[in-house]
């Protein structure tokens, strides 16, 4: 052995080396570049919630791990910060910071609603307090030297507080010393001038002779310092005791500062400090420290440090009472001028981390007693930026804050704990040198670590440096020995050294080795050594008597013989790590076929890479399997090698990094794994990770292949790229426990969004919210979060999901906000959770309920509105399909119905043809005659104007039915077509005249032949005519005019009228079928339609203008040339024609025997008659004229008129008329008082229920359909007209019978009960005259009479005379007594005493009878008459000699009703008294007169 240790020394050279063992500490730097308000950092503090606070010279700033929220004194505010300069914070139990100024004046921070609040409850939270103490209640008081203090009160949501002050009576003095809360729950004041007792609200002062200086609470009783040094105590019995005077009498006790620890009392003063015995109350002799001037400061576990200007803390600690010494500062180096400061707080590691202004950062480890120094240097690393430091934190995850002046804060987080390195060069060499490629432990125990520059160095096994080696070439890759004992080392280039002899590929030589690369040796359960090349597969060293020789395995092409790790399993089969995959063995099977393995790798599917980095076998015999980029695998051998199952484990369950480097297990069975970059230290049992980062530089944390052992005692080493690392497991610290996710910002639509604030959604902090509501237009936000935790090495990362909205968990991050955009509206549920660095997700997730309300039009109320709309849309459109379909089915039904109309009334028209031509020709015979009664003329012409007029209408239904089955043709004929029009306006000449119609007829040549088609052309200009002077009035004008242009070849037909026109909205549906015009509700229009395709069919055009002045102009196209139409539009000789036109022959005159007289009418009735038809209207006029007196009008409004201007017994009105129909005639006439009374009979075509219902309901006395009866007709007029005779005569005897059986409208009978009314009430008014009877009635005289007339049938005096009369017959048979009958004449007189007579009423025998005209019969009567003489025969004979001269003056009688000349002559009457006169009773006697009585016109 000593050989081979020499030979092995002839290859290396002994260097130097050197070892560290030291803490590592990762920090990072935060200044105002960063967010910080300031760099001038005053306090640092962290809320429960575990938000940072850091007070600066700037303002206050609070920080979450990612983004700061900086608050600043605010103007416009009533409430903000109070100055710029923050000294100190902290947190009460309520959750409201208080943030202590430099100016001594407090700010409250409500920490749920993001704002500060007046905490005074009163507006005084300006005043100035430098002190403050929380009691247990949860009580702020706040206090300072001069101005009292202040007791504040935080309940059901509100402040209140109360003033301590001398002006109040509540203390004695305002100067307050001290104030401190006892173990009972009393609140004491120091003052000056004496002691007071604050009991919940009760104050008690206990003393007001001493200057209390302190107060200390021990167990039930309290003690306090007086101002000379003496010490009194309150004990159970609620008294004030003196208990001893510490100070000497001759010494002036200047007191400075005080703090208990345990069971003492420490008490300091400017000559130095006295130890005070709480149980004994004495002061001890045992004074560890006697310093004067002393201060101190406490930190965060209540322990002591006090100094005074020297350098040194005395460090107490409370519970033991124990001092400890720090020497911290060399006198030397102390800055006299400079103000002496510490900071002083403890880790969860035991360190006690102290800060200093000017002398940097001290980390005292009370364990091994080592005080470590960290300053900052202008080069090199720095642990702090700066030796001014201010304060110090310990934050909830262990790390420590350092605030510094002018350099910001600096977060320390110590990450070597449980661990140290090895470094084989120095430290500050961070190159290659102490890269460690090779952790190789030795059979003794001991460990080589071969670096990458190529040295190797040995250690022992308790890792003390036993020696160093330089190899001359590269560098250790593989170390092993056999079972003889015998070192084999691997290299890199260098090939193979066994027992000090070197082996290299040769060239040629297949039993050389197969390659200079050497990544791993193994020696297996039969002392077989397995040489792993990369690059020459797996080599079998085989021993050959003096030298090697070696096999070769896994030699395929390709990655498969780059062989980087060999070992073996339980079952005794080798695993062997390639860069393809993992090769799986029998030795004995693979030596005696080379092909005899099984791969498992990622193209198999069996594992999740291809390059093995490292294969462990646990001691669970579990095989561990690292690979690049695929993280590990574990996998339970079983005795099948070639169905292995394995178990994958990444990142994505919580390992580090997925380049799995090496893998070993410690003493409790856990395995680390160590990566690329951090070391995952596995359970197996849980499946959980623990991650751990235990250098503060990138390489440090850079692990290396085949760089992992174990020693023997269970420490791990592992190689990296910055020395080796040596980790006791045992006392590594398991990672932080998982903390829940804090909401730490809302940012709507871009903006960050404050409690407070114009359309904020939060009523409170977000990191206290639950719920929030959004409004429409703010579904666009960005959540942001953190842990809080501010822990270096161990980022935190955090999934979300948003439910409703995420299928989802997001994908594991370390960014710390949710994002969202164009949300619908809905209510969402945020979910946040966070692992920590073992990869454990928290149970526990945070919530926040999001509620995003619609706008008004996506409300429910809105949908409701839009299902009924719906509902109502469907339904109306259910409806309208419904009624399309019902249209459609009734359209198609009559379609087929109006099919067979046509075809019914096509074939009854050629029925109707036979008839007519019997007609026809029975009239023509009777024109032959020689002789024609008078009385027979009109009616043979009028037959036959309507025989032609019933053949064109046939022929027009025939063009329709051949129109409708696009069967018209032309039967085109050479004709003089000016002869032809003239024929044709010859027709309509009459019919022009009857309505008194300028009609012209205006050809620009007196004759022009041309083809055309006869029968289509008259037609055309039939129903052209027809039209314009139907709907031309009275008076009006139409013009017919034919142009020939021979120039274009065209002849220009033209009809034009000044009547009602076409209105604008009709004029481009004016030839379309079935178009009404607007003003004939009742015109089919057909006739435009059919003229517009007979024109069509002619090759013409016809349009439509308005006439200049009203009216219309309709213009016809034809073309002259024959050659536009077709060979088979002509006229053929040899085919006879369907039919013969004839012309109605207009100037056909009959024989008249002119012998023939008409008589008179039979009748003085007055009949008006309102028609448009002409010849109807002449009919009736001839009918009707034999027996009535009979006025004619030829349409609506000029019978309307006719009817109110003159006195008529009965109306016959056509119904469908221009202008106005027959209905709203009679309407108007019925509705009309002075027309109301008048019968109408209404004649029309119509014939259904329907028409004939309104027109009863328009008011008319009789609905007779044409065709009618002549005879019918008349004897529906005689019915009508004797029925009101009756009724008049009836009214005769009966005058009650106005109201009812006479009057036929309501007006008449409301005018009946008015004229019985007024009548009844003038009686017996003898001067009551007719024009008084028609004012109180409201109507003219002339009126009155038409109507009066009208109605009763009598004259208004025959009317008054008749009532009279029957009143006086009732005054009569009520046995009244007369003395006197008179009359309006003789015969009434006579005829009323004979009907009194009759009456069987008694009638005085000297009765006086009075006549008025002396007629013959007057005075031969046994009572004869005293009358009055008018001349009868005189005035008749006067009237004949009128006439006479009349008629020889040739003068007519009458001119429109009014006399042309009136006569005026005066007669005398003459009173003729008879005896009769004597015997009436009057007291009033008839005066004689020989003068004329009156005078007569």
């Amino acid at each position: 052995m000593k050989n081979r240790i020499f030979f092995l020394l002839l290859f290396f050279v002994c260097l130097e080396w050197n070892a560290y063992a030291v803490i590592d500490i990762q920090s990072i730097h935060i200044t105002s570049s960063d967010g910080l308000a300031n760099n001038t950092i005053r306090d640092i503090f962290q809320d429960k919630k575990g938000f940072i606070w850091i007070s600066t010279t700037n303002g206050l700033s609070r920080y979450d791990g990612h983004s700061f929220i900086t608050l600043l004194p605010e103007k416009d505010s009533p409430i903000s910060l109070a100055d710029y300069h923050v000294k100190k914070i902290d947190e009460d139990k309520n959750g409201f910071l208080w943030v202590l100024s430099t100016s001594n004046v407090f700010s409250c921070y409500d920490l749920r609603h993001n704002c500060f609040v007046d905490f005074t409850g009163c507006g005084e939270h300006d005043q100035a307090y430098a002190y403050r103490v929380e009691t247990a209640n949860g009580d702020n008081w706040l206090w300072d030297g001069q101005k009292g203090c202040r007791k504040i009160s935080f309940e059901n949501e509100h402040f209140s507080s109360v003033t301590f002050q001398c002006e109040n009576g509540k203390l004695p003095s305002n100067k307050v010393n001290s104030l401190i809360e006892d173990s009972r729950g009393n609140v004491w004041i120091c003052t000056q001038e004496g002691l007071v007792k604050v009991t919940r609200n009760k104050i008690e002062v206990i003393s007001d002779m001493h200057n209390f200086r302190a107060a200390f609470s021990y167990e039930n009783a309290c003690f306090f310092l007086a101002d000379n040094g003496d010490i009194y105590v309150y004990d159970e019995d609620e008294k004030l005791h003196f208990v001893q005077r510490i100070g000497k009498d001759d010494v002036d006790f200047h007191f400075t500062t005080h703090f208990g620890t345990k069971d003492d009392w420490w008490l300091f003063t400017t000559k130095g400090s006295y130890r005070f015995h709480l149980s004994t109350r004495q002061v001890r002799l045992d004074n560890p420290i006697n310093i004067p001037n002393a201060r101190f400061v406490r930190d965060n576990q209540g322990d002591f440090y006090v100094f005074n200007q020297t350098g040194v803390l005395h460090y107490f600690q409370k519970e033991t009472g124990i001092c400890k010494i720090l020497s911290l500062i060399d006198a030397a180096q102390m800055m006299p001028a400079a103000e002496e400061r510490y900071e002083v707080i403890q880790d969860n590691r035991g360190l006690i981390w102290i800060s200093t202004f000017g002398y940097g950062l001290f980390v005292y480890n009370p364990q091994e007693d080592i005080i470590s120094h960290y300053t900052y240097q202008e080069t090199g690393k720095n642990l702090v930026h700066s030796n001014f430091l201010h304060s110090l934190l310990l934050d909830h995850s262990g790390n420590v804050w350092v605030g510094s002046e002018f350099a910001g804060v600096t977060l320390l987080s110590v990450l070597s704990e449980g661990s140290y390195r090895i470094y084989p060069e120095h430290e500050s060499i961070n190159d290659y040198v102490n890269a460690i490629r090779t952790v190789v432990k030795m059979p003794d125990g001991g460990f080589w670590f071969g670096t990458r520059q190529g040295n190797v160095y040995a250690y022992d096994k308790n890792l003390e440096a036993a020696s160093c080696y330089k190899m001359p070439y590269n560098y250790i890759y593989a170390a092993s020995c056999d079972g003889d004992g015998k070192l084999w080392l691997g290299t890199r280039t260098m090939g193979l050294c066994i027992d000090g002899r070197w082996y290299h590929k040769m060239a040629g030589d297949t039993l050389s080795l197969a390659h200079e690369n050497i990544f791993d040796i193994y020696r297996d359960d039969k002392n077989r050594m397995w040489i792993g090349t990369f690059g020459g597969g797996l080599n079998l060293a085989v021993s050959r008597k003096d030298r090697y020789v070696f096999r070769k395995f896994l030699t395929g092409s390709g990655r498969l013989q780059e062989v980087r790790m060999i070992t073996q399993d339980n079952k005794k089969r080798l695993w062997v790590g390639t860069n393809k995959g993992l090769c799986v063995f029998y030795g004995d099977s693979i030596i005696a076929d080379a092909h005899n393995y099984k791969l498992y790798n990622y193209e198999n599917g069996d594992l999740p890479g291809y390059e093995i980095k490292c294969i462990f076998r646990d001691s669970q015999n579990r095989m561990w399997i690292g690979m690049l980029g695929g993280g590990f695998s574990v996998c339970n051998p079983s005795e099948d090698y070639r169905n292995l199952k394995f178990v994958h484990y990444s990142t994505t369950d919580g390992l580090v990094n997925n380049m799995v480097e090496s893998i070993i297990e410690d003493k409790t069975g856990k395995i680390w794994i160590a990566t690329q970059y951090g070391l995952s230290r596995f359970s197996p049992d849980t499946e959980t990770f623990e991650n751990f980062f235990f250098s503060a530089s990138m390489q440090g944390n850079v692990y290396n292949e085949h760089g992992a052992a174990i020693t023997e005692d269970g420490l791990l080493l592992f190689g990296t790229n910055h020395g080796v690392i040596v980790i006791d497991p045992l006392k590594v610290t398991s990672s932080p426990m998982t903390r829940n996710v804090i909401l730490t910002n809302l940012k709507v639509n871009g903006i960050t969004v404050q409690v407070g604030e114009k359309d904020s959604p939060l009523t409170q902090a977000l990191s206290y919210t639950q719920n929030i509501k959004l409004d429409y237009d703010q579904n666009s936000f960005i959540i942001e979060f953190s842990t809080l935790d501010y822990s270096l090495a161990f980022p935190s990362r955090f999934i979300y999901k948003l439910s409703h909205f995420d299928n989802e968990w997001s994908t594991p991050s370390s960014l710390n906000f949710a994002s969202y955009k164009n949300l619908s509206p809905g209510t969402y549920h945020l979910h946040v959770k966070a692992c920590n660095s073992a990869g454990i997700w928290s149970d526990e997730e945070t919530v926040l309920n999001i509620v995003i309300t619609p706008p008004f039009w996506e409300t429910t109320w809105a949908y409701l509105f839009y299902f009924l709309v719906v509902v109502i849309v469907l339904y109306v459109a259910f409806c309208l399909i419904r009624n399309f379909n019902n249209l459609r089915n009734r359209i198609q039904v009559e379609t087929q119905l109006t099919e067979y109309k046509l075809m019914f009334f096509t074939n009854i028209s050629h029925e109707f043809r036979t008839p007519l031509t019997m007609i026809q020709g029975a009239l023509e015979k009777i024109e032959s005659l020689n002789k024609i009664p008078k009385e027979m003329v009109y009616p043979i012409q009028l037959m036959n104007k309507s025989t032609n007029r019933m053949l064109r209408l046939i022929n027009q239904l025939l063009e329709f039915r051949k129109m409708q089955n696009n069967k018209l043709s032309l039967m085109l004929e050479e004709t003089d077509v000016m002869v032809f029009f003239y024929d044709i306006y010859r027709s309509f000449k009459e019919t022009a005249d009857d309505k008194q119609i300028d009609f012209h007829f205006a050809p620009s040549t007196s004759s022009y032949k041309m083809f055309v088609d006869q029968s289509k052309l008259d037609k055309i200009v039939y129903n052209l005519l027809s039209n314009a002077l139907k709907y031309t009035p009275k008076g009006g004008k139409v013009v017919f005019a034919i142009i020939v242009n021979e120039e274009v070849g065209k002849l220009f037909i033209s009809v034009s009228d000044n009547g009602v026109g076409i209105p604008k909205e009709k004029q481009g549906e004016l030839f379309s079928r079935f178009m009404q015009s607007g003003f004939s509700h009742n015109s089919v229009g057909i006739g435009l339609h059919l003229t517009y395709e007979l024109v069509n069919v002619h090759k013409g055009s016809i349009s439509f203008d308005e006439n200049e002045g009203g009216g219309s102009v309709f213009t016809v196209i034809l073309p002259l040339d024959s050659s536009v139409y077709g060979k088979n539009d002509f006229l053929v000789s040899s085919i006879l024609q369907e039919e013969s036109f004839v012309h109605e022959q207009c100037d056909t005159y009959l024989t008249v025997n002119h012998d023939s007289v008409t008589p008179d009418p039979l009748n003085k009735k007055r009949i008006l008659i309102i028609e448009d038809d002409g010849d109807v209207r002449k009919f009736l006029e001839t009918e009707l004229g034999i027996y009535f007196e009979i006025i004619s009008e030829p349409d609506g409004l000029s019978g309307l008129q006719k009817a109110q201007s003159f006195e008529v017994d009965l109306i016959i009105c056509d119904v469908l008329m221009p202008g106005m129909n027959g209905f709203d005639v009679t309407r108007k006439l019925k509705r009309d008082f002075e027309t109301s009374h008048i019968p109408i009979i209404l004649l029309t075509a119509m014939s259904t229920s329907e028409n004939k219902l309104e027109g009863v309901e328009s008011g008319a006395d009789a609905y007779i359909t044409k065709p009618f009866s002549s005879r019918l007709l008349l004897a529906r007029i005689f019915q009508l007209i004797e029925q009101r005779e009756k009724l008049k005569r009836k009214f005769s005897n009966d005058p009650a019978m106005t109201s009812q059986a006479l009057c036929s409208t309501e007006l008449d009978r409301k005018f009946g009960e008015k004229l019985q009314t007024i009548l009844e009430k003038q009686l017996d008014n003898p001067e009551f005259t007719i024009e008084d009877f028609a004012s109180a009635v409201g109507v003219s005289r002339a009126a009155f009479f038409r109507k009066v007339k009208g109605v009763t049938g009598y004259t208004p005096n025959e009317y008054m005379r008749i009532l009279r009369m029957k009143r006086a017959m009732e005054l009569l048979q009520e046995g009244r007594q007369f003395t006197a009958i008179a009359g309006q004449n003789d015969m009434m007189a006579i005829g009323a005493l004979d009907a009194l007579h009759e009456a069987k009423v008694h009638v005085p025998r000297d009765v006086s009878v009075i006549g008025c005209d002396n007629i013959f019969y007057s005075g031969i009567r046994r009572i004869s008459l005293t009358t009055i003489d008018h001349f009868v025969a005189l005035k008749g004979q006067d009237a004949c000699d009128i006439i006479i001269r009349k008629i020889d003056a040739k003068e007519q009688f009458l001119a429109d009703t009014a006399p042309i000349s009136l006569y005026n002559i005066e007669y005398t009457p003459k009173l003729i008294q008879r005896k009769t006169t004597a015997y009436a009773n009057t007291k009033r006697k008839i005066r004689d007169t020989s003068g004329p009585a009156g005078k007569i016109k």
